[in-house]
């Protein structure tokens, strides 16, 4: 599809999405027409060594397609607004501290999301924040 697309439209970058990094070389090696790469990330409070590993597996550029933290705390079985708030900021933080603005491998990152997908939960309601569903890590990271 990458190169499909740079057949059409040669003046724009080419992103594409991944999961995590598990792969990501393997899928690097065959994609080679992406120009950058999107990385969907959900490791808790922090990235770990993500930006780290990333820049071993590619020198192309990086972007979060999707980081953030759930606003329901499967401890308190309850909302935390605060200790989503408090997430979202560290991991921001993270995200400027390894800017390609100053050497390092992201230039940016798009929180996912503002409200919580309590509709998927089949047993709920879609109209109503209800408690269904999982909050993965079992706590409001």
């Amino acid at each position: 599809a990458a190169a499909f697309i740079k057949q059409h439209d040669t003046a724009h970058p080419v992103a594409c999405i991944y999961g995590e990094l598990g792969g990501l070389q393997d899928a690097a090696a065959h994609l080679t027409d992406v120009d950058v790469w999107g990385i969907n990330v959900y490791r808790g409070k922090g990235f770990g060594d993500m930006f780290d590993v990333y820049a071993d597996l590619t020198s192309k550029p990086m972007f979060l397609g999707e980081y953030g933290a759930d606003a329901w705390d499967a401890r308190s079985n309850s909302e935390n607004l605060q200790a989503q708030a408090e997430a979202t900021r560290d991991l921001t933080e993270e995200i400027v501290e390894h800017s390609s603005v100053t050497g390092g491998v992201c230039f940016g990152g798009f929180v996912f999301e503002f409200a919580d997908e309590w509709w998927k939960d089949s047993d709920g309601s879609a109209w109503v924040h209800d408690t269904g569903g999982s909050a993965p890590g079992g706590g409001p990271y």
